[in-house]
């Protein structure tokens, strides 16, 4: 019985000296290991701020020179499209004058075939050449429609000098001063500008001739 007894009470301070050897290694390995650095204060807050500071600025410097650069390209855009529509511009002018003098060559032909016409209809047996000359105008007077040329209204209208050329004045108490008594050539315009101005007689005052006081007297005595 006594030796179990001291048996006994030699085992729990060797189960007890355990974990306190372990916790010594513990405590020896944590002490061995460098320690890492912690930071102080709001260093790392500021750091950041500042990055994110730095971040903005650089993304404001880049819209701005996006923006500049949209800018240039819209100016250009611009330019092109002035330069285009300049050129458009000049290249229909160009054409329209082209045809405007080819137009002035035709209606010298039309005029003849008018007289030519005029003459068939007074001459006996030559119906069939008028018809032909009907039909050579008429197809003349639609290819020139085709391309935008309107007869000018002259007879009985009033006096336009940037359409109509007077040449002669014809004295008319009937017709008031200024009104087209009569159309010697047709004029044209193209697309609303003149091609040629029609020739026409004019209506104009008839202006009584002064009494002559000293030939009645004589003639009285």
């Amino acid at each position: 019985m006594g030796a179990l007894d001291e048996r006994g009470s030699k085992e729990p301070p060797e189960k007890e000296g355990r974990p306190a050897k372990q916790q010594k290694q513990k405590k020896s390995i944590l002490q061995g290991r460098p320690s890492l650095p912690v930071p102080q204060g709001s260093q790392p807050t500021q750091i950041v701020v500042d990055e994110v500071s730095s971040l903005r600025e650089q993304l404001r410097q880049e819209q701005d020179r996006s923006k500049e650069h949209l800018n240039k390209l819209l100016y250009v855009q611009a330019d092109f499209e002035n330069y285009r529509r300049r050129l458009n511009e000049e290249v229909e002018s160009r054409i329209d004058a082209g045809k405007a003098r080819l137009i002035q060559n035709l209606l010298a032909i039309v005029d003849e075939l008018e007289l030519a016409l005029n003459v068939a209809k007074n001459i006996e047996g030559a119906s069939a050449v008028a018809k032909g000359l009907e039909i050579v105008l008429k197809k003349f007077r639609d290819l020139l429609s085709a391309e935008g040329l309107s007869a000018i209204e002259s007879e009985g209208k009033k006096f336009d000098p940037t359409m109509h050329e007077a040449v002669e004045r014809v004295p008319c108490d009937d017709k008031d001063e200024g009104t087209i008594l009569e159309e010697i050539r047709k004029g044209f315009t193209m697309k609303g500008k003149l091609i040629r101005p029609s020739i026409v007689k004019i209506a104009v005052q008839h202006i009584a001739e002064p009494v002559n006081s000293t030939s009645n007297e004589s003639g009285s005595s």
